[in-house]
């Protein structure tokens, strides 16, 4: 009997060893699944975050293109009104030279009742206060 007992007690240590190394097997092969699923993942996740990061970039270039040409054109519109002005307040300081030339007396009439309206508004200015 005892030959028995030691024989059951052998083959259940064999069953429990091949149930062991069947559970270590498949635990090895779900392990393997869930590394090749990771790093399938990783690699997809990895992939859009580079697409985006090369979307983003592009975006950024296009952006900072188009705030260039803004300030270009602003700066030659600016550059160009300037110049129109400086060609125009010569033209007009001409003019007035010109007038005060030909017309003196009215030039002074005209100085005396600007400078008189002038005077009337910084009084007004200062009685309101």
């Amino acid at each position: 009997m005892a030959d028995s007992i030691k024989s059951d007690l052998m083959e259940g240590a064999e069953k429990a060893q091949e149930v062991v190394s069947d559970g270590v097997v498949s635990a090895r092969d779900r392990f393997q699944r869930l590394t090749e699923e990771f790093q399938d993942r990783y690699g997809k996740v990895s992939g859009d975050v580079r697409r985006g990061a090369d979307r983003a970039t592009s975006e950024i270039r296009r952006g900072a293109e188009r705030a260039r040409d803004t300030y270009r054109d602003a700066a030659d519109n600016a550059r160009l009104g300037y110049e129109k002005l400086r060609v125009e307040s010569g033209r007009y300081g001409r003019e007035v030279t010109s007038y005060v030339r030909d017309n003196p007396g009215r030039s002074v009439a005209i100085a005396a009742g600007v400078g008189f309206l002038i005077g009337l508004l910084v009084r007004r200015g200062r009685d309101d206060e």
